[in-house]
């Protein structure tokens, strides 16, 4: 009986070994994914936004999807703040607003969407650059 035991244990001992290892090779190409992963999005977006007050849009999206938007008015840097896309993958831009009270609602993929600002609003677009 002991023998036995002792068989099952020595038997079982090396799979649960391997099943670890092979997560933590799982663990392993999932980070380097996530690591070289480049969102279709990245790059330099420029336009406009236009509505109760207008200026231009600068969007720098880097590979894994945060974004340093550039807000000029009368060709005078009036702020730069960060947000993100929603995921790398997706095209929407993570609500957020800036320390000014400036955020853009709307998504990369069709290029546009909707601003607001303390009690100001309209709408913008944006063209990727080569």
């Amino acid at each position: 009986m002991i023998k036995n035991f002792f068989f099952k244990t020595l038997m079982v001992a090396p799979m649960l070994f391997l099943a670890s290892c092979s997560e933590i090779v799982d663990n392993i190409d999932r980070k380097n994914e996530q690591e070289n992963y480049v969102s279709p999005y990245a790059g330099k977006w420029i336009g406009t936004y236009t509505g109760e007050v207008s200026g231009n849009l600068i969007l720098n999206v880097s590979k894994s999807g945060s974004i340093e938007v550039t807000r000029i008015v009368n060709a005078n840097v009036e702020e730069t703040y960060y947000t993100s896309l929603q995921s790398a993958a997706s095209a929407a831009i993570s609500p957020s607003t800036s320390p000014k009270g400036f955020s853009l609602i709307g998504s990369l993929e069709t290029k546009s969407g909707t601003w607001k600002h303390q009690y100001w609003s309209g709408s913008w677009s944006v063209q990727k650059q080569p």
